[in-house]
């Protein structure tokens, strides 16, 4: 059996993966880049950059997950300021919340993604600014998180919810299984 490591200091991708019972060991990314404009090359290059220099006898594995509306990319907001911006810009419209996932294994890296699509309900500034007394828009792409209180934000979802929180959890548990080949017994507690 591989050991199956980590590479984050989410604490919303560690509660998941504990919540679901992963079998999987945490560690420090080694570093998160890229300058590509392209949201979809962005996100790839940046879960891969977080496991691309380690060196593990065993499975590592980054995600990286970013938002996207038309081809504007939304990612950590520096400020306040920028958060309310960027949740008045999905006021009332549908965007895509995309996560990749870079699997090392023998030092050869492959990547995979999960896209689900978002409608925000039309949202009023006396909203947002109640919001951000019961949460921290600055640690999540996009300012929002669906799984506290800002997913009042949203009005429907088509596809991965967990990937909305930022790990997709049916496509990682696939990985895996399915394209590295290990056994349930290995992958959960």
């Amino acid at each position: 059996m591989s050991e199956i490591y980590i590479a984050t200091t989410s604490p919303r991708r560690i509660k998941l993966l504990k919540d679901f019972g992963f079998k999987v060991e945490f560690v420090e990314p080694c570093r998160e880049h890229s300058e590509h404009k392209d949201p979809y090359k962005r996100v790839k290059e940046r879960a891969q950059s977080k496991v691309e220099c380690m060196e593990r006898d065993g499975i590592l594995v980054g995600f990286d997950t970013i938002v996207v509306l038309e081809d504007r990319i939304l990612e950590k907001p520096s400020t306040h300021e920028e958060a309310k911006e960027m949740l008045l810009l999905l006021s009332g419209e549908w965007h895509e919340v995309i996560t990749a996932i870079a699997v090392k294994h023998m030092s050869i890296i492959k990547t995979y993604r999960e896209i689900t699509k978002v409608k925000f309900r039309e949202i009023h500034e006396e909203e947002i600014n109640f919001a951000f007394l019961k949460y921290n828009p600055l640690d999540k792409a996009g300012a929002y998180g669906i799984q506290d209180f800002s997913g009042i934000f949203v009005e429907r979802i088509e596809g991965d919810y967990y990937n909305v929180v930022g790990l997709p959890v049916v496509k990682f548990y696939e990985v895996l299984r399915f394209k590295m080949g290990l056994d349930i017994k290995d992958i959960f507690e």
